[in-house]
């Protein structure tokens, strides 16, 4: 007697077509960058979020760290000098250079420096900066770092600078701060819509231009 054939057994072992792959999702980030101090202040809070915990998820799975070079590898990383860089901290005599870079409250300076000790920072032996979290930061032989430029750091002129520390310096009274500056020739209109810019997120600000 001829044994019957067993029957097709659909999801059984026997060559069946397997079940479809899952469709994934990816969801969308805006990417574009932001057209004025204020919008790049309105990131910052957001940016700074994802940084910690991307930085969290790194050190949990212990990937992501390089060995350390540059200056980190020798000596500890010490934060910007705040009464100059620090938006919150500058007063109105904080020394002033050609070139000044102001720090916006909410920038995560802290874990960036804690990144690029921990190697997840590049260092650029050509410019001497760190590049960490898009920022970049400078440093000088004794350790203390200094912002150069990426999101969260605003650069100003000597102009500029000098209209943002006598508004801070005239606690946000914006007239007190023009009738000081009204007949200094190196400062223009432009100086003041640039420093109003920045100003708009000191403590101190009351409104107004």
């Amino acid at each position: 007697m001829t044994a019957k054939p067993r029957p097709h057994s659909p999801g059984g072992g026997d060559g069946g077509d397997p079940p479809p792959p899952r469709r994934r999702t990816h969801g969308s980030a805006d990417g574009g960058d932001a057209g004025n101090i204020a919008a790049a202040q309105a990131k910052v809070t957001a940016k700074a979020q994802e940084g910690r915990a991307g930085t969290a998820a790194r050190a949990s799975s212990g990937g992501g760290a390089s060995p350390v070079t540059g200056p980190a590898a020798k000596i500890p990383l010490r934060p910007p000098n705040a009464g100059r860089h620090n938006l919150n901290s500058v007063k109105l005599k904080s020394r002033s250079d050609d070139k000044n870079t102001i720090v916006l409250p909410g920038t995560d300076v802290p874990g960036d420096l804690a990144d690029i000790s921990a190697g997840r920072g590049a260092w650029d032996p050509q410019t001497n900066t760190y590049e960490v979290n898009g920022r970049r930061y400078g440093v000088e032989s004794t350790g203390t770092t200094f912002p150069v430029d990426g999101p969260g750091f605003v650069n100003l002129n000597r102009s500029e600078y000098k209209v943002l520390k006598n508004l801070i310096g005239a606690d946000g009274d914006i007239g007190a701060a023009r009738e000081a500056l009204r007949r200094d020739p190196s400062v223009s209109d432009a100086d003041w819509t640039r420093a109003l810019d920045v100003f708009q997120h000191h403590k101190s600000y009351r409104g107004g231009a």
